[in-house]
């Protein structure tokens, strides 16, 4: 659908899209390292927890639809909000007011989001919505 004006927008499932999340997702990977060699104070426990969340959330939606056996109106709606960078940047930002500085584990969930768009996973549809 055009609105007319502007140019169009890269499709998310071109490969410049897809390698610059894949740079993006190393390049947290690796800075997290370097940092936890050489400058430490990088919780490995948390950044595999804050990385692993956007996918342990959803499974709430599974277990409340598992005697339905039916993906539950709402489910895609979770996925999709933490999954997304908006969500992730405001968990930061109140990380930050309320740690008063950098909470690094948080970026296991952002290499998390950047790696899911590297490989091709984007957010979900809802199966309820035509």
């Amino acid at each position: 659908m055009s609105l007319g004006f502007g140019p169009g927008f890269q499709d998310a499932r071109s490969r410049l899209y897809r390698i610059e999340y894949g740079v993006l997702g190393l390049a947290i990977v690796a800075y997290l390292i370097w940092r936890g060699v050489y400058l430490g104070g990088v919780d490995w426990l948390q950044v595999v927890f804050w990385a692993a969340l956007p996918d342990l959330i959803p499974f709430a939606a599974i277990g409340a639809s598992s005697k339905r056996r039916e993906w539950p109106s709402w489910g895609a709606t979770l996925y999709n909000t933490f999954h997304t960078l908006l969500t992730w940047g405001a968990v930061f930002a109140a990380a930050w007011v309320l740690v008063g500085g950098v909470y690094w584990p948080l970026f296991g969930w952002l290499g998390h989001i950047a790696l899911d768009r590297a490989a091709g996973y984007g957010l979900r549809a809802d199966p309820n919505r035509p």
